[in-house]
């Protein structure tokens, strides 16, 4: 159990660690070599920008929801166990959509 302990942390943090690289494209970080040119690293990082200003937004609201107690009763029996990962895969399909977006918008640019 305390190996458990110990590896699990690790390994999450290489994994974090290599996925920062390929999500930003650049070697700096991670140590990937993804091979993007600097258009493709452009609209790497103005998509995970944009997705971490989408992910503030939410935090943003949900606190000021909090502060004047304006949530939903009816959402009271909904318990998520690990709200966490809400906001983790608000963060990817964010990050995917705006990728998708600004790859389009790039290259109409091109035209």
């Amino acid at each position: 159990m305390d190996l458990i302990r110990a590896v699990v942390p690790l390994l999450v943090g290489l994994i974090i660690f290599f996925i920062i690289g390929w999500v930003t494209g650049t070697d700096e970080y991670g140590g990937v070599k993804t091979k993007d040119d600097e258009r493709s690293q452009l609209i790497k990082q103005k998509a995970i920008v944009s997705s971490w200003l989408l992910l503030f937004m939410f935090f943003v609201i949900n606190f000021v929801f909090d502060l004047f107690n304006l949530n939903d009763e009816r959402l009271v029996l909904i318990l998520f166990v690990y709200p966490e990962l809400l906001y983790l895969l608000i963060a990817v399909i964010s990050y995917f959509v705006y990728y998708w977006i600004y790859s389009r918008r790039m290259s109409s640019n091109e035209k």
